[in-house]
């Protein structure tokens, strides 16, 4: 039997596990390893201004799964959203509940914060991950995300 799983806001002892976990979420997406650190996850989400909030799934083996999460707010639309920047389970620990409980307390820190809900990126070769979300509800936008890279060379 799995040990229990629990579901916590993360703290600066935790994110040596969350810098690792994301290097694990970079290679499932065939991304670079992105170098991010401890140090960088500290200032960035303890710092004086914060970029985002994270919470992190645990058992008695350690941090098993984390999410990241900023706030984003859409005049258009008049609604108040969290954006899901990260969300990943270590493969050791899927199957258990560890996505769905992370998913699930994403959903209630949007509901105490007045959110119309979560939305989120997902890479179109992730099939997993689309059945993942499409078995809580989700759904895809009829929206295409764009960005734009701070580039030097190419100012608008």
């Amino acid at each position: 039997m799995s040990a229990p799983v629990r579901v916590r806001p993360a703290e600066p002892r935790d994110l040596a596990a969350v810098a690792e976990l994301a290097r694990g979420l970079a290679a499932h997406v065939d991304e670079p390893d992105p170098g991010i650190d401890p140090a960088e996850l500290a200032q960035l989400g303890f710092g004086a201004e914060p970029w985002f909030e994270c919470i992190v799934a645990e058992d008695d083996s350690g941090v098993i799964g984390f999410a990241l999460v900023c706030k984003r707010y859409e005049a258009h639309a008049r609604q108040r959203r969290l954006w899901i920047g990260d969300l990943f389970v270590a493969p050791s620990a899927r199957a258990r509940g560890v996505g769905r409980a992370l998913m699930r307390a994403l959903d209630e820190r949007a509901k105490r914060m007045g959110c119309a809900g979560l939305s989120w990126e997902l890479w179109k070769s992730n099939v997993t991950g689309r059945r993942f979300y499409e078995s809580l509800g989700a759904h895809m936008s009829d929206v295409d995300v764009m960005y734009m890279d701070r580039d030097e060379t190419r100012r608008p």
